[in-house]
């Protein structure tokens, strides 16, 4: 049954890469790199609905459902990464040993992420040279500690808080660091709970959701972050979020 999902899946998939207004009689297969930025890209996108299932809607088993799906289909298309396809595996055959629901999603989760940053890093390694560090202009070095961030504003008076919020800035050895994702997951809940949000051009962050109170583990990721902040297994950072403004500033390490 499962190849036979695995099949159809690839099938869908492969139909919908190979079709090109432009040549639909010729269609051509994209080259690697930008092929393998479009599967970085989807995953993306099945991990944020599946992250909305499950932290909005508290459907685990929708979520679960939508990380394997998308896991399932991709992993043929990646011949050309074996490795990638040994992390979809391990993931896969991991979570038939789960019974709860909101772990297998939450397992799954992490292989979404850890799949994308194998891809990420084949194609760093790929490339013939690192594009070229441009300084900046005299007398706009940057200097000192990321810029503060405002936390975000207080509840209207008169109606009590309940849930934490969470903002601040992420900085790589004392720089500012944009583009980056911060991964918020707890570890005081039953069922664990994933936040996400993005750094800014300035490091700045600030999560939309209310989150509970609590303690939470952080994963950072993005280019040039160490791979120690990628994973639950190995982060260092952690927070302990009280109701109100939680304002927090990750500096990152080398």
């Amino acid at each position: 049954m499962r190849d036979h999902l695995r099949q159809s899946l690839a099938f869908i998939t492969l139909a919908i890469l190979l079709s090109h207004p432009a040549a639909a009689a010729e269609p051509q297969l994209p080259d690697v790199k930008t092929f393998d930025k479009q599967v970085i890209d989807s995953l993306r996108d099945v991990h944020n609905i599946g992250a909305d299932l499950y932290n909005k809607q508290r459907d685990y088993a929708g979520a679960y459902r939508m990380y394997q799906g998308g896991l399932l289909t991709i992993r043929p298309l990646l011949q050309h990464r074996p490795e990638a396809q040994k992390i979809i595996d391990t993931g896969l055959e991991k979570v038939e040993l789960e019974a709860d629901i909101a772990r297998k999603a939450f397992l799954l989760h992490e292989t979404i992420e850890a799949v994308r940053k194998n891809l990420k890093d084949a194609l760093r390694t790929q490339s013939p040279s690192p594009p070229p560090k441009v300084d900046p202009p005299p007398g706009k070095e940057p200097k000192g500690p990321p810029p503060k961030v405002d936390p975000p504003k207080e509840p209207k008076k008169g109606t009590p808080e309940t849930h934490a919020r969470l903002s601040g800035t992420v900085s790589l050895d004392n720089q500012p660091l944009p583009g980056a994702e911060v991964v918020i997951v707890s570890l005081h809940l039953p069922r664990p709970r994933v936040f996400t949000a993005k750094t800014q051009a300035n490091g700045s962050y600030q999560f939309a959701e209310a989150i509970p109170p609590g303690t939470y583990i952080v994963l950072v990721t993005g280019a040039a972050v160490p791979v120690k902040y990628h994973l639950t297994t190995t982060s260092p950072l952690r927070v302990e979020l009280t109701v109100g403004a939680n304002p927090t500033n990750l500096n990152l390490q080398k």
